[in-house]
């Protein structure tokens, strides 16, 4: 059967946009489309590639790399199970869209609003099958005749055709379908669609999937804060080495207004999204989607981890500073302590001297 197969490549910008220069309201920014050379996978070459790239408000880029097969579903299955395998002009799809990466953030620089210090290098590919119409005329009907196959494809799971019935009753495929013909079969590796909203459904994908990928990002980042913060925790200086206290104060005040900075940042991020997908909130059947896909990658919990993250960070940069404040306080009481003893002091000699 005739699928188009889309291979989705998501990396970390690095970087927070705003598209409002070029006028650009969409949450999404659609760089170029190329035309690529053959894509080979094993012995097998696949004509009309094509590439897409991509900008995400929310600091994720995207390359969407198409093509069409002909093949089974068990032969699809095994493409989207050793999908980093396929290459691209001879190299290794992963390569591939590794060295335009940089390239891509380049473009993304007109748009930068915020920067981080560090960059999530991590990288994968997820796959989507999309199934023609024809070929899935009763979704249910295609499931139970292909299950293998399609849980090869959602689960990643090289040898699908060895699954038990115990794995399929633990973690079954759900089709988040909502016409008898429609499939939306969608796990964390992969999906498997057929649809007369194809197009639609493979963008709320991507964007999901970029949300995910960009909730790991903010994760690294957050981590990386949090060492940080650590660090500096380590080497709070006591009352009695009050020449340190200024100079760790300042730097806690920095630290403290840089985070700050990325809190803003993330905070805005982490929100955009929702408040711009009008069409989404306005058509019950693409809200049940993305609301499965928002299961189906988890964001929601790791939005929480991210915000309880955020939170105990800023919570300790202002203990920090009130540790500091404090024994700079208490430096000072005894500074005060002493001036007033010594002026006592001062006081009785200066009587006993006037008597003399």
């Amino acid at each position: 059967m005739k699928t188009e197969v889309i291979l989705l490549f998501p990396f970390d910008l690095g970087l927070e946009l705003d598209f409002s220069k070029r006028q650009i309201k969409e949450i999404v920014h659609s760089v170029s489309v190329e035309e690529l050379s053959e894509m080979a996978f094993e012995e097998r070459a696949f004509d009309d590639v094509r590439a897409e790239f991509r900008l995400y408000r929310f600091g994720v880029g995207m390359i969407r790399v198409g093509f069409t097969i002909d093949d089974t579903p068990d032969g699809l299955a095994a493409i989207a199970c050793q999908a980093e395998s396929l290459n691209i002009g001879g190299d290794p799809i992963l390569l591939w869209c590794q060295n335009r990466v940089q390239e891509l953030i380049d473009k993304a620089q007109e748009f930068a609003t915020h920067r981080y210090d560090q960059r999530l290098l991590e990288t994968e590919i997820f796959p989507v099958f999309i199934f023609g119409q024809k070929d899935v005329k009763k979704s249910d009907h295609f499931i139970r005749e292909h299950y293998k196959a399609l849980y090869g494809i959602a689960a990643g799971e090289a040898q699908f055709d060895r699954l038990s019935d115990f794995v399929f009753q633990r973690d079954p495929l759900a089709n988040f379908g909502y016409y008898e013909n429609e499939l939306i079969l969608v796990k964390r590796f992969g999906a498997a669609i057929s649809s007369s909203e194809s197009g639609t459904v493979l963008d709320l994908i991507s964007l999901i999937y970029a949300q995910y990928w960009s909730l790991k990002a903010y994760d690294f980042v957050l981590n990386a804060e949090v060492d940080g913060a650590q660090k500096l925790l380590q080497d709070l200086p006591p009352y009695y080495k009050f020449w340190q206290i200024p100079s760790k104060y300042q730097t806690f005040s920095k630290e403290a207004i840089d985070f700050g900075k990325d809190k803003l940042s993330i905070v805005e991020s982490l929100y955009s999204v929702s408040t711009n997908l009008p069409a989404v909130e306005n058509d019950w059947h693409l809200r049940m989607i993305y609301n499965s896909l928002t299961k189906v990658f988890n964001t929601e919990e790791m939005y929480k981890t991210i915000e309880i993250k955020l939170d105990r960070i800023e919570e300790s940069y202002n203990e920090a500073r009130e540790f500091l404040s404090t024994n700079f306080f208490i430096l000072l009481d005894f500074v005060f302590f002493a001036w007033l003893i010594w002026g006592v002091i001062d006081t009785f000699l200066l009587l006993a001297i006037a008597k003399k």
